[in-house]
């Protein structure tokens, strides 16, 4: 009897007790705010150290309250992309870019699921669409010109690449896929002065060997086609590319080692 009298007084207490006593206190715009930009950034660094279940419950909880918030659907988007759903993914970039669509990254991370998804125009346009925000980002110039090259678009994905170059020489592979698209376009002269660029500005890069390699057999100058060759296989020894087609490549070219015909050193200038 006597607990069944209490209720009462001690419902009658509660509803005297604070909002902010019961942990509900209501948060000012700017507190909130101030919130929703540190959640963000920690659920991103979440992403960035591979805790996607932990950044996925941080983004749900942003999108269960604001369900069209650009910077969370891009997040989740990472997040999905990260876990190799690119259709969900996709999806959830395009509508961050319809709220943002002034953001180049998020067309970038668009365009790289496309792309990824076996969808190269549409992965081409996305990386346009980036570098065309940002021209001064190399990264969305490369990303660009490859695809150009991947959908047959020769000449632009040069102009691309070319631009990529001037912006930063340094870029990494940017030569040897200037190179590429020259050989593809039957330039192997020109293919063969930028592969060149491409082993002086990164000597390490093994593909600008095999791509001079190439240039040099489209020119029928199997002598100098071995010793590229050659220099590929002493910085690539054992992977499958090595021993399907270069180790291969050397053993043709020994039997006619001596017969091709060069025409005098390449001249190395800045394209």
């Amino acid at each position: 009897m006597t607990s069944v009298r209490l209720v009462p007084v001690l419902l009658a207490a509660l509803l005297l007790v604070p909002a902010c006593d019961r942990g509900e206190k209501e948060l000012t715009p700017e507190e909130a705010a101030a919130k929703l930009a540190s959640d963000l950034e920690e659920a991103a660094a979440r992403v960035r150290n591979n805790k996607l279940e932990d950044a996925e419950k941080i983004y749900t909880r942003i999108l269960e309250q604001q369900p069209d918030n650009a910077d969370a659907q891009a997040g989740m988007a990472k997040v999905r992309f990260e876990q190799k759903n690119y259709d969900e993914a996709e999806t959830l970039y395009a509508a961050a870019i319809a709220k943002k669509g002034d953001d180049p990254d998020m067309h970038f991370m668009l365009g790289h699921t496309r792309q990824l998804a076996g969808k190269a125009n549409e992965a081409a346009e996305a990386f346009g669409r980036a570098f065309e925000m940002n021209g001064e980002n190399s990264d969305y110039g490369l990303y660009y010109g490859r695809e150009l090259k991947k959908i047959g678009q020769l000449e632009k994905a040069e102009e691309v690449l070319r631009q990529v170059a001037e912006i930063d020489p340094k870029a990494q592979f940017v030569f040897t896929e200037i190179g590429d698209v020259l050989l593809e376009m039957n330039k192997p002269d020109d293919a063969l002065k930028t592969y060149m660029k491409a082993q002086t500005t990164y000597p390490s890069n093994k593909e600008a060997f095999a791509g001079a390699a190439l240039a040099y057999e489209a020119k029928g100058d199997n002598a100098r086609a071995l010793d590229q060759w050659s220099s590929y296989i002493r910085m690539d020894c054992c992977s499958s590319y090595s021993k399907d087609v270069a180790q291969k490549k050397i053993e043709t070219l020994k039997v006619d080692d001596g017969q091709g015909g060069g025409d005098g050193d390449v001249v190395i200038d800045d394209g």
